[in-house]
C-alpha cells in the first residue's frame, strides 16, 4: 500500500512538473516565430492601469479649427482710436488736455455653439495724463461692433471701462475683454465681416469726481 502512495504522489509531482512547462510554453504566445516582439496590448492596459484610467471617458467631439481661421478680424473704428478730454468741453487746445486714452492692441477669437458663434474680444488701451490733468479714477467709453460683408451691423455694445491712475503716476494701462458675443454662423463663413472697436464720445459719461493728488 506505501508503494501504491509513494506512485501516485510521483505522478502528481510529476503532472505538475508538466503543467508548468505547458503554462511556460503558453507564456510566448505563437511560439519562436513571436520571440522578441512587443506585447502592445499588454503595455497599453498596463499604461492605463498605471496612469489610473484604464477606463477613459469617451472621445469629445473635434474642435471646430476652421471657424477660429475664419474668426473676422479687428479694426479700429475710423477716427475712434483715441479719446482726448479736455478742460474746457468743446476745446482742442493741446495745453488744455486732461487726459488722452489710446488704444495700444487688440486680439480676437472664435468658438462653434452649432448653429451660432461665440466671439471674445480683447482689448488693451493706455490713459495719459495731459496738462491740465491729475491722478485719479476715469471712464472710458468702449464700442465694440460686430458688421457683416455689406457693413450692417449685426452686435453693437458700448462697454464703460474703469481706469485709474495712480497718485505720483501720470499714465495707466488698462484691458477689456467682451466674451458675451454671440452671432449666427453666415453661410459664407464670415467672409468679409469685421469686427470693430473704437472709442464712442457720444456714449461717454463724465470722469469720476475723486482725484488723488500729485
Amino acid at each position: 500500500m506505501r508503494r501504491v502512495h509513494a506512485i501516485l504522489a510521483n505522478a502528481a509531482r510529476a503532472g505538475a512538473a508538466a503543467c508548468l512547462v505547458a503554462l511556460a510554453a503558453c507564456s510566448t504566445v505563437g511560439g519562436d516565430a513571436d520571440a522578441g516582439k512587443p506585447a502592445q496590448k499588454s503595455e497599453g492596459f498596463a499604461t492605463k492601469l498605471l496612469l489610473g484610467n484604464a477606463n477613459p471617458p469617451p472621445v469629445t467631439p473635434p474642435e471646430d479649427l476652421a471657424i477660429k481661421r475664419q474668426c473676422p478680424p479687428v479694426d479700429v473704428l475710423q477716427g475712434a482710436a483715441a479719446y482726448p478730454v479736455y478742460d474746457t468741453p468743446g476745446s482742442n487746445d493741446p495745453f488744455a488736455l486732461r487726459y488722452q486714452a489710446t488704444l495700444a492692441d487688440t486680439a480676437r477669437e472664435c468658438s462653434n455653439l452649432g448653429v451660432e458663434a461665440g466671439l471674445r474680444v480683447g482689448v488693451v488701451g493706455r490713459v495719459i495724463l495731459g496738462p491740465k490733468g491729475a491722478p485719479g479714477a476715469f471712464r472710458l467709453p468702449l464700442r465694440i461692433a460686430v458688421v457683416d460683408e455689406q457693413n450692417r451691423p449685426v452686435y453693437s455694445q458700448n462697454h464703460v471701462v474703469d481706469v485709474t491712475v495712480p497718485a505720483g503716476q501720470t499714465q495707466a494701462d488698462f484691458s477689456h475683454i467682451e466674451d458675451n458675443i454671440v452671432v449666427p454662423i453666415p453661410e459664407n463663413r464670415f467672409a468679409g465681416w469685421r469686427i470693430l472697436v473704437g472709442y464712442d464720445p457720444a456714449a461717454a459719461t463724465p470722469a469720476r469726481a475723486s482725484r488723488a493728488r500729485r
